[in-house]
C-alpha cells in the first residue's frame, strides 16, 4: 500500500532530510476520527496530530546535537545521581526529568543559533527520544555499577566496619578506575544485545505497560505537538495541569518532611493498625498515575500479594522470632527474618519467569514449525477500516507498523551478546583471580531468567526488583566460592554481574516503549543507549575518583558520605558464604513452595476459561508489594478507581486522556525530585515536620 498523503506535503524548509515511505494512511485517518461522526469513537487520533511532521530515518534521527546535548546532561545527572547514592544509597528517577531537560536545552540551542543568523533545524520528537535514551544510558551505569552497594562492599574500607571483620587478600578488592573501567565495559553493554530481539514480542505482543517509558513517551508528544487541533490543543492542556498539579503537590508534600519519620508519606488512611502491616496512604502521585495506565488484573494482583503478604505471611513469620531465626543480626542479613522476605519473594517471582520463559519458547517452536514462512509482512493499517475504528486502534497500527519497519538483526544481536560475554569470562578472572571463568559461565546462564523477571516487574508496575534478584546471586556464588576461596568477592562480583545485565536489559525495553510512542526508530535508540552506556562506562568511575581524591574519609560512618549500603553488601556476601546452613529454618522450603506456586498459578491461568482466567492473579505481580510494602497496593487501587469512575462515566474520553493524565502524574512528581535533589546538595531543608501519632501518644 503506498502512502495516501504526497511527499510534498511533508516537506520541511527548515528541516532538509530523507522522508521515508512510512504507509502512513493519514488521508484514511483524518476520514476515519474525523469529530462528531457519530458512529465510532468520537475523540481523534493522537498521530494525526503530527501528520505535517517529516519522520526522519533511524540515520537522521542520530544527530550531533542530541549526542553533546546527551553527554553534558548524563555526565551532570551522574554526578548529581553519585553524590545521593554516596550519601544516602538511593537513587531519584532520573528518566522522569531527562526527556524534559533534554527539550529545553535543544530548544535553547536552536534559539542562541537563530540569533546568531544560523537556521537551525528544528527539534523532532525522535531526536528528544534519542537524548532520553543516550541519557539514561549514561547514567544508568552509575543506578547499576555498584559503587555505593557491591563495588564498595569489595573494599577494606567496608571490610574493616564488619564485625568480625575479613580483610585478607582474596577477599579485599579497593575500588580504582583502572578496573572499574573494563569492569563496567565487560558487564554493562551484554544485556543490550541479548534484550534488543524481543521488542516485538513485549512491546507490541504482550504490550506490557512500561509506565515510565510510556509516560516519557506521552510527555514527549505533548510537548512537540503543533497545537493547530482543538483535540492537540485540550491534549496538551490537559497533560500540563496535571503536571503542574503533581509538581506543585510533591513540593508542598516536601514542605513537611523536616525531620525523621516527617511528612504525609505515612498518612494511616486505614487507622494505624494497618499502617503498622503496611498500608498507608503516602500521597505520591506516581504510582496513582500508575495505577491509571496499569490493567485491572495487575492492581487485583498487587492487592491480593499486599494483603496475604502484610495480613497473613509476614505477621506470622514474624512469630516464630526466637524460634525459627534470631532478630540479633543487621538489617538485610540472610541469617534474621528478612531472608525469608528476601528469597519467597524472589523465589514467586523466579517461578513466574522460569513458566514464562518456557512458554515463550514453546509457542516459538510451535510456530516456526507450523508456518514455513517466516517472513510474515509488517502489521499494516486496515486499509478498509471504517469510521467506526477506535482512534487509539489506529494509532497503535500506525505505531506498530513504524516500529517493526526498521530490523534489529536478531543474528548479529545474539551475536554481539555472545562476544561481549567472551569478554567478560576472559577479562574478570583477569580483574578479580578469585573469580573463576565458570563462575563467569553460569552467572550468564542465570542471567536471561532474571532480566525476563526484571523487565516483566518493571513493565507491568514500574517497580525495581534488582534487589532481590541480586542478593539470590550473592547466596549462591558465595556459598560455592567459600570464604578459603575469595567467597565474599565472587558473591559481590556476581551481583554487578547480574545487576548490570538486567538493568540494561529491562532500561532499554523502558526506551522502546517511550520510542513506540514517539514513532522513533529502535535502531537509534538501541545505538543511542549503547553509546551512553559505554560512555557512562569512564564517566562513573571518573566522577568516583573525584569524591575518593575530595573525601580522603569515604565511606566510613563519621564521613560526610557515608556509604550505608556498601558495608551492608559485605555483609551479605559474608553471610551468604555459609550456604543453605546459614539460612533460617524451613527457609529453603518455603522458597522452593513459592517458586512452585509461581508456576501452578500460571497453569491456572492459562487452562482455564477466558472469562475466569483473567481473574487469576499473576504471581510475579503478587509478590512486587511483599518487596516494597502494601502502600503500593493503596496507590494503584486508588488510581484504577479514578480510571473506572472516568470510564463509566465517558467510555471514550477515559480512553483518550487516562493515558495523558496518568502520565503527567507520574512525570510531575519525577521532575520534582531533580528540584529536591538540587535542594539537598545545598542543604536546605524542609522547614516544617508532620507526624502521625495515636491521640494516646499526641496526649
Amino acid at each position: 500500500m503506498q502512502p495516501n498523503t504526497r511527499p510534498s506535503e511533508f516537506e520541511n524548509l527548515h528541516y532538509p532530510m530523507e522522508i521515508e515511505n512510512l504507509q502512513a494512511p493519514y488521508t484514511r485517518f483524518e476520514r476515519d476520527v474525523s469529530l462528531g461522526n457519530g458512529k465510532g469513537n468520537n475523540m481523534p487520533s493522537i498521530e494525526i496530530v503530527f501528520k505535517e511532521k517529516a519522520i526522519p530515518t533511524w540515520r537522521n534521527q542520530l544527530t550531533i546535537r542530541a549526542f553533546v546535548v546527551s553527554i553534558v546532561l548524563g555526565t551532570l545527572f551522574t554526578a548529581l545521581a553519585m553524590k545521593q547514592s554516596l550519601y544516602s544509597g538511593t537513587f531519584n528517577p532520573i528518566n522522569m526529568y531527562a526527556g524534559i531537560v533534554g527539550f529545553s536545552c535543544i530548544k535553547t540551542w536552536i534559539m542562541i543559533i537563530d540569533k546568531c543568523g544560523i537556521l537551525g533545524p528544528p527539534l523532532t520528537r525522535q531526536e528528544n527520544t534519542l537524548i532520553q535514551a543516550t541519557v539514561l544510558g549514561i547514567t544508568g551505569v552509575t543506578s547499576s555499577g555498584g559503587l555505593s552497594s557491591f563495588i564498595f562492599g569489595m573494599s577494606i574500607t567496608a571490610a574493616k566496619q564488619r564485625d568480625p571483620p575479613i580483610v585478607d587478600k582474596l577477599n579485599v578488592k579497593n575500588p580504582s578506575v583502572g578496573w572499574l573501567f573494563a569492569f563496567y565495559l565487560a558487564t554493562s553493554l551484554v544485556g543490550l544485545f541479548f534484550m534488543a530481539p524481543f521488542r516485538k514480542v513485549i512491546i507490541v505482543d504482550y504490550k506490557w505497560l512500561f509506565p515510565s517509558g510510556q509516560s516519557i513517551g506521552y510527555l514527549i508528544n505533548s510537548i512537540q505537538a503543533p497545537l493547530k487541533t482543538k483535540f492537540a490543543r485540550k491534549q496538551v492542556t490537559t497533560f500540563g495541569k496535571f503536571f503542574s498539579f503533581s509538581f506543585i503537590w510533591s513540593g508542598v508534600t516536601w514542605l513537611f518532611t523536616g525531620g525523621r519519620f516527617c511528612g504525609f508519606s505515612f498518612f494511616p488512611l486505614f487507622g494505624f493498625k494497618a499502617t503498622e502491616a503496611g498500608f498507608y496512604w503516602d500521597w505520591a502521585g506516581t504510582y496513582v498515575g500508575v495505577g491509571m495506565m496499569c490493567p485491572y488484573s495487575t492492581t487485583i494482583s498487587v492487592l491480593i500479594g499486599a494483603i496475604f503478604g502484610y495480613t497473613f505471611m509476614f505477621p506470622e513469620l514474624q512469630k516464630k522470632s526466637g524460634k525459627w531465626y534470631t532478630d540479633q543480626v543487621s538489617r538485610g542479613s540472610f541469617h534474621g527474618y528478612s531472608a525469608y522476605k528476601t528469597f519467597i519473594t524472589s523465589s514467586m517471582i523466579l517461578g513466574d519467569s522460569f513458566y514464562q520463559i518456557l512458554k515463550l519458547i514453546i509457542i516459538g517452536l510451535y510456530r516456526k514449525l507450523r508456518d514455513k514462512d517466516t517472513t510474515a509482512a509488517l502489521p499494516l493499517a486496515d486499509p478498509h477500516s471504517t469510521a467506526a475504528s477506535s482512534a487509539l486502534d489506529i494509532d497503535e497500527q500506525f505505531r506498530t507498523q513504524n516500529f517493526l519497519k526498521d530490523k534489529i538483526s536478531t543474528k548479529y544481536s545474539l551475536a554481539g551478546c555472545a562476544a561481549l560475554m567472551l569478554v567478560s569470562i576472559i577479562v574478570l578472572p583477569i580483574i578479580f583471580p578469585q573469580v573463576k571463568w565458570y563462575y563467569v559461565v553460569v552467572m550468564y546462564i542465570l542471567c536471561p531468567l532474571f532480566a525476563f523477571s526484571k523487565t516483566h516487574a518493571q513493565g507491568a508496575t514500574d517497580m525495581y526488583i534488582s534487589a532481590g534478584l541480586g542478593k539470590i546471586g550473592v547466596f549462591i556464588f558465595g556459598a560455592w566460592a567459600g570464604v578459603s576461596r575469595g567467597g565474599v568477592v565472587v558473591a559481590l562480583v556476581a551481583n554487578g554481574v547480574i545487576g548490570n545485565f538486567v538493568a540494561s536489559a529491562s532500561d532499554l525495553m523502558v526506551d522502546f516503549k517511550t520510542g513506540y510512542l514517539t514513532v522513533s526508530s529502535p535502531k537509534s535508540i538501541l545505538i543511542g543507549r549503547f553509546i551512553g552506556t559505554a560512555v557512562g562506562c569512564f564517566i562513573t568511575p571518573l566522577i568516583f575518583r573525584y569524591f575518593q581524591v575530595k573525601y580522603p574519609d569515604l565511606g566510613f560512618n563519621s564521613s560526610t558520605y557515608p556509604i550505608p549500603f556498601g558495608v551492608l553488601s559485605r555483609e551479605a556476601a559474608s553471610d551468604a558464604l555459609q550456604g543453605a546452613s546459614g539460612l533460617p529454618k524451613y527457609c529453603l522450603l518455603f522458597c522452593y513452595s513459592a517458586f512452585a506456586l509461581g508456576i501452578i498459578i500460571n497453569i491456572i491461568r492459562d487452562v482455564s476459561p477466558n472469562k475466569w482466567g483473567r481473574f487469576v492473579p499473576i504471581p510475579l505481580i503478587m509478590a512486587i508489594p511483599l518487596t516494597t510494602g502494601g502502600f503500593l497496593a493503596v496507590d494503584l487501587c486508588l488510581g484504577c478507581l479514578i480510571a473506572l469512575i472516568w470510564r463509566f462515566k465517558n467510555k471514550s474520553q477515559a480512553d483518550v486522556f487516562i493515558p495523558i493524565v496518568g502520565s503527567s502524574l507520574i512525570c510531575g512528581d519525577g521532575l520534582c525530585t531533580l528540584l529536591l535533589s538540587i535542594f539537598s546538595l545545598i542543604n536546605w531543608k524542609a522547614p516544617a515536620c508532620v507526624q502521625f501519632l495515636r491521640s494516646q501518644l499526641a496526649g
